[in-house]
């Protein structure tokens, strides 16, 4: 009876997984946290202008930039999975993006720290492009212009890359505005 306790006490207890179902936000409210972040820049970059040693502007950009991250991973929920594939390369590009650019703003690490911010938020751009392009939720053209606007974005503070990819760069910004606008007033397809 002994021996059959002690085999008993050593058999490993299997707990079935339990899994948890995370809704999906909504495309409004993923349009009105993108509308707090262009918001939060502009009052940021405002500041800056008047003061560019504020205290006051170096913590709205920090802010922002903290935001930036927060609508990057609504908007890789929306589009794919933040945790698989894509959406992890998304999601590590940005957060070290935000990192940086946060410690260029705060401790003024000087312009370096902010062009290699800019080049992660450029790769960023090239994963959330293609997370929309290949999603049905919204045309693919605004995927397509998130994908050539991040990655001449990132290859733009190379010593070697000519001007001429500077309307490229240009491409990224209003693909994320039009993708601001398309949340905002068409939401996605379901």
């Amino acid at each position: 009876m002994l021996t059959r306790q002690r085999k008993r006490s050593h058999r490993l207890l299997i707990v079935p997984a339990v899994t948890v179902a995370v809704a999906r936000p909504s495309a409004r409210m993923a349009a009105v946290l993108y509308l707090a972040y262009f918001v939060i820049a502009g009052i940021g970059q405002v500041l800056a202008l008047q003061d560019p040693a504020s205290a006051l502007a170096a913590i709205v950009h920090v802010g922002g930039t903290i935001w930036y991250g927060i609508v990057a991973l609504v908007l890789c929920r929306i589009f794919g999975d933040p945790t698989r594939g894509t959406g992890v390369l998304a999601m590590v590009s940005v957060v070290v993006g935000c990192v940086m650019q946060s410690l260029y703003y705060a401790l003024g690490l000087g312009r370096g720290a902010e062009v290699l911010a800019l080049a992660f938020f450029g790769l960023f751009l090239v994963f959330l492009g293609f997370l929309v392009a290949r999603s049905t939720r919204t045309p693919p053209a605004i995927g397509v212009a998130l994908i050539v606007g991040g990655a001449a974005s990132f290859v733009l503070w190379l010593p070697f890359v000519p001007a001429a990819l500077e309307s490229a760069f240009v491409l990224g910004g209003v693909a994320e505005l039009v993708l601001l606008l398309w949340l905002l007033v068409v939401g996605v397809r379901r």
